[in-house]
């Protein structure tokens, strides 16, 4: 017998999906996100550049609550308010609820680079269950983070990718 049976059920059961975080809310932040699945294991990798220096980020996976609906990242028109700042209750509709909040949140360099890795053991600890967060080419990734008016504030989105599988 050959061991390339079991290779192949390993193989089989990883899914491997990418976002390509564009810029909200005139940020200039932009990058990228892979996303491992496999078994019920999550890992997430975001590189991004843009973002504001020597800051803390948050950045979660958000999605519709009926995950048959494809999230989205908002247009310029969600800003609603017309004030030139997308804020969260505007681009809810849009991407959803957080569905996992990526921990611990990457503080940027003196640059404005951003790398961010982590494995999450879906269903442990309270993070979601891979039924929970099942779907994930109908999920985004958004950042946040934006220094406005000189002021920094963490819950302004700045970059959003949409999920897809590869």
């Amino acid at each position: 017998t050959s061991c390339s049976d079991d290779d192949d059920a390993i193989t089989s059961e990883m899914e491997t999906y990418t976002a390509q975080l564009s810029s909200l809310n005139d940020s200039g932040a932009s990058g990228t996100a892979s996303i491992i699945l496999e078994g019920n294991e999550l890992t997430v990798i975001v590189e991004a550049q843009g973002m504001t220096p020597n800051m803390e980020h948050p950045q979660h996976i958000h999605g519709l609550a009926d995950a048959t609906k494809n999230a989205t990242c908002p247009p310029a028109s969600a800003d609603t308010d017309e004030d030139g700042i997308i804020t969260i209750p505007e681009g809810a509709p849009f991407y959803g609820e957080v569905l996992l909040p990526l921990k611990d949140f990457p503080m940027a360099n003196e640059n404005g680079f951003i790398t961010y890795q982590k494995t999450y053991k879906l269903g442990e600890n309270g993070i979601p269950t891979k039924e929970e967060i099942a779907q994930l080419e109908n999920r985004v990734i958004v950042l946040h983070g934006l220094d406005n008016d000189g002021s920094y504030v963490a819950t302004i989105p700045v970059a959003c990718g949409e999920i897809t599988m590869l």
